[in-house]
This record gives structure tokens, sequence and C-alpha cells, in this order.
């Protein structure tokens, strides 16, 4: 497997915000004073769409305060001093157990999706009918840490798989690859599995999964195709994989379709084998470091202290960047912890940070070429600076998967993707009710930097 090192060094403070997933903030189950051991439940909610927060060291809560998250806000958060002795509660793992309580042990133990939705939600959403589960393992820099050899990250990603499909109720369920990432693919191929041999079947033609499940004749496969980028894939990746189609303001459990990743696959994992909580993550930290690294850190753990662990700040830094140069969140401190959605930190040098102005529009559509889902992303950021969301969500704004390809090759210079992020947020703080169509009166004017229409 590629190499993935272990913090070793314990910071001076671990920051766990109350919120690290898209749901209800928790509630802190303790006091500033209190002694707390690495795997102790410290926040929590009865809300659905929350999960449970826990310690990820053994110390002393200094403060419950408002801190800096890497999501660009700040989020009330328990702030602990490390001890020196290291004190864990007692994780007794899950035998037997039935989908119901499985549900209740996915929760519990905290478990969230990297694009933020509890896993247990996305297996058992309300109201709906999961039938497929697929593990997107497309992305490199989530696999590793855990695991001593590729043929057991393979093992242990069939048996989460397993897991996950027992506590949706699915009849089937796929592991997905990248089509280059052949370790990976070695790794899978030839795994024996209930007594058969796996096979990796590369996606090809317009052939879905419903071709692959009848052609092996199994209800677990492995599959392999290109990496789709970007924060909002879920719609793209459902439909290329299973030719169904995510209405308006629906995502993939609406069509019976519950994604997670590989790490949420392997938390429950350890969750059932080992009764442990999700306390702990590997970080890609790439850029300008000195010894750019996948490190496993505990959560909680600050940028500052990950990059440290990582030789240092490799001269001037112009900026640092939560998962993903291209469509991830700039950081104003370093002072912000790794949480359970925390996938990579990108530091670029000052010569590195672009600092072009906008200028009007050519309307060469370069953006509508790359654009993944067919979209008109120049004429959206026209309307979207001029606080029109609504002709915004005529034009299917809320289908944008914030792939930042339109961004990428616009020279205007024109910031596409931030303009779309600013729309949809408004979009979704205005309407109550998405499907309605009528407009409502807060919906306020643009931030004035699309440099024309």
């Amino acid at each position: 497997m590629t190499n993935v090192y272990v913090m070793e060094k314990i910071p001076e403070k671990i920051i766990i915000p109350l919120r690290q997933h898209e749901g209800c903030l928790c509630t802190p189950l303790v006091n500033k004073g209190d002694m707390v051991s690495m795997g102790q439940m410290i926040g929590n909610c009865d809300c659905y769409d929350s999960a449970s927060i826990h310690s990820s060291v053994c110390g002393e809560v200094i403060s419950i305060e408002e801190a800096a998250n890497p999501n660009g806000t700040k989020v009330n958060s328990v702030i602990i001093r490390p001890a020196e002795t290291v004190e864990c509660v007692d994780f007794t793992p899950v035998k037997d157990v039935s989908a119901s309580k499985l549900v209740d042990v996915i929760k519990n133990a905290g478990i969230v999706e990297h694009y933020g939705t509890p896993t247990h939600k996305v297996l058992k959403p309300e109201g709906k009918q999961v039938d497929i589960v697929l593990i997107n393992a497309t992305s490199s820099e989530w696999i590793g840490g855990h695991y001593d050899t590729s043929s057991q990250y393979a093992s242990q990603m069939i048996d989460a798989l397993k897991l996950l499909m027992k506590a949706a109720g699915a009849s089937k369920g796929a592991v997905v690859l990248r089509n280059d990432d052949l370790e990976s693919i070695n790794a899978f191929d030839h795994l024996r599995v209930d007594g058969k041999l796996l096979t990796v079947a590369p996606l090809m033609g317009k052939r879905k999964l419903s071709y692959y499940f009848k052609d092996l004749g199994s209800d677990i496969i492995v599959v392999s195709q290109e990496r789709i980028y970007g924060q909002k894939i879920l719609d793209l990746f459902t439909y290329n994989l299973t030719g169904r189609r995510v209405s308006f303001c629906c995502d993939p459990t609406d069509v019976g379709v519950a994604i997670c990743g590989v790490k949420s696959a392997k938390a429950l994992y350890d969750a059932v084998h080992e009764g442990r909580p999700y306390v702990e993550t590997v970080v890609s930290v790439s850029g300008k470091v000195n010894s750019p690294k996948k490190i496993l850190v505990k959560i909680g753990t600050p940028f500052k202290d990950v990059i440290d662990a990582c030789g240092g700040y490799m001269g001037e830094t112009g900026k640092l960047i939560a998962n993903g140069a291209v469509t991830g969140v700039a950081q104003y401190t370093d002072d912000v912890p790794v949480t359970k959605m925390t996938t990579s930190i990108t530091v670029l040098s000052a010569d590195e940070v672009i600092r072009d102005v906008s200028i009007d529009c050519t309307h060469c559509a370069r953006c509508v070429d790359v654009c993944p889902v067919d979209l008109i992303p120049s004429r959206i950021t026209a309307f979207a600076d001029q606080g029109r969301f609504d002709e915004c969500r005529q034009m299917n704004i809320l289908n944008c998967v914030e792939c930042g390809r339109c961004s990428a090759v616009c020279p205007s210079k024109i910031h596409l993707l931030q303009l779309i992020r600013y729309a949809k947020n408004s979009i979704e703080n205005a309407y109550e009710d998405l499907s309605s169509k009528e407009s409502p009166a807060n919906l306020k004017l643009g931030c004035g930097c699309s440099g024309g229409n």
C-alpha cells in the first residue's frame, strides 16, 4: 500500500467541533475542567441528521467556545489539553447485530461521509428505501493509514460493504475503483468472497451496474471507472453507474442508491469489529511543505500541527486550502482542526497564488464545453452577480456538481465557481421549499465580482 505515516506527536491542544456534519449542532456532554478519555462521547443530538462526537485524546477540557472551522465559519467546539497518559474508554466489539441496531451503531460511533451527511442517514433515509450501496473508492487520498497490506484493505472493504448493505436493507452492493489505480485493482482482483473469486470489471460504454451484477452472477461486485472530481458529484456519479437520474432538488437516495466513502466504510468496520468510534482519519498533505505525505491524525488536530509533522512550511506561504486546490476552501488561519470531512491539506507558495483581475466575459463558451452536466456557467454567474437567483434556478444552477472546471478554463478569470456557490447558498437560505416557484423577497443582490456578463 501507499506509505501512510502516523502522527506521533500529540498537539498542545485538540479542537473538536460539535458539528462535523451537515445536520444539527450537537450538545456538549462535558464541561470546562472535565477530564475525558479517548473515545468518550462528548457531544450528541437527538436529531436524525446528526452524528455523535467523541474525544480523540485523553485530557482536560479547557474551554467550550466558538472556534475556526475548515468550512470557513466558526463552530462551537470542545477544546482539550491532551494528557501525557493515554486512557481509553472500553471498546466493545458488536457481534451478530440486527440491521436496525447496526444503524444505531453507526450513529453512535459518529460516522460521517466526507461530503457531510451522517452515514446512517445515507443508508436509512427517512421515508425512502435503498436497494444499492456503492463505496466510492476512486479517490486514493482516502485510502491507507489503517492497512498493513493491499489485500487487507480489499478484504475489509468487502466486509464493510456487507455491513453497509445490511444496515440499508440493500440487496446489491459495489466497490467503485479508479481505473488507473492499479494497486487497488490488483488488491481486489481474485479476492475470494463467500467462496467465489472477485473480478474487477471495467465499466465500458453505456453498460451500467445492472449488467455487471447479472453478467458476474453476484450481488457484490467491484468495478472501475474514471474518477469524477467535484464537491457535489453524487448525482452524476449515480447516473454514470446505475443509469438512474436524480431529479432536481433530490439526492441519490431518492432513486434507491446510497453512496459511502472509504473513510466511512473503514470507520464502520472498526466500530463493529473493535467497538471504536470515529476519532482518527487520513489526511493527504501536499504542496509547499518539506515532506508531503499521507498522514494518520487524530480528529481535532490543528492544521499547523499536521503541517509541522510534515516538516513544516517550505518558504513563504501564500494560501492554505482544505479539501482540494480547485474546489476546496481557503483558510484564513492554520489554527483550524482536522474534522471528519477533511480529506486533504494543500499549501501554495506566494508565487503560486493567482491574483488575476476579472475582466468582461468574452462569450468564448469554454466553460460550457467543459461542464460535465451541460450547464451554461457564464450565463448563470452573470445572473448570480446581479442577484437574479430565480433565473439561476431556471437555468438549473442546483444541478452544478462544483467541479471547478469552468473557473479553470475561463480566459477572463471570472470567479465562476465562487459565484455559483454564492448563488446556491443564497437560494437554499431563501427558499424553505426549493420546489416552490414563488420568488422570495429576501434574495439580495450579487457580490459584484464577475467582471461583466
